[in-house]
Order: structure tokens, then sequence, then C-alpha cells
């Protein structure tokens, strides 16, 4: 990702759960740096339609003050009913420095 960017990001839910499975979760995701922890960044996280729960939009609009650096991202959701929480697959990701500036 170029630092300066607006981060936006689509994630599909695997076919194994069937559709609205996540109906009644919420979902976060915060972007951190590898080996430090120290947050960069809430992300929103927002379903593409909130009736089948296939597809996740993950959004940054600003990133200009990102650090340059190996970062790491998941999404967790959290089951409204009883509080169950489970979360995704932590992704890595090299935040770079943008070679063009407005």
């Amino acid at each position: 990702h170029k630092r300066g960017d607006s981060f936006d990001l689509l994630a599909t839910i695997p076919a194994a759960w069937p559709d609205g499975y996540f109906a009644d979760y919420t979902v976060a995701a915060q972007m951190r740096v590898l080996g430090a922890g120290t947050k960069i960044a809430d992300l929103t996280v927002a379903w593409v339609d909130p009736l089948t729960t296939r597809t996740l939009r993950l959004t940054s609009l600003n990133t200009t003050a990102w650090p340059l650096c190996t970062a790491f991202f998941d999404v967790q959701f959290t089951r409204v009913s009883d509080g169950f929480v489970t979360s995704t697959t932590t992704t890595q990701m090299y935040i770079l420095e943008d070679a063009t500036h407005a």
C-alpha cells in the first residue's frame, strides 16, 4: 500500500459459510505495525450487502500519517447474541512511500 493513498479493500467470505451467516455479527478491523503491535488505524468495515454477508469492504480514506513499515490486520467478528468472537487469518502488507506527490 502507498502511504497517502486511500486504503480500500474488498474481502469475500468463503463459500463454506452460507449467505447471511454473519448477519448477527458486528465486524471490526485494525491496522498495526508488525513486531511492535502499535496501532496504525482503526479501519472502517462494512458489508457490501448486509443481507448476504458475502463481501466486506475495509477502508481508511486518509493514510498520510501511516508509518513506512510492514503492517498487519485481520477482521474480528463478534456475534451479537452471545458475544462469541472469531477473527480472520492475519494479513501482512507493506506501507511504502508514494513516488507521485500532488
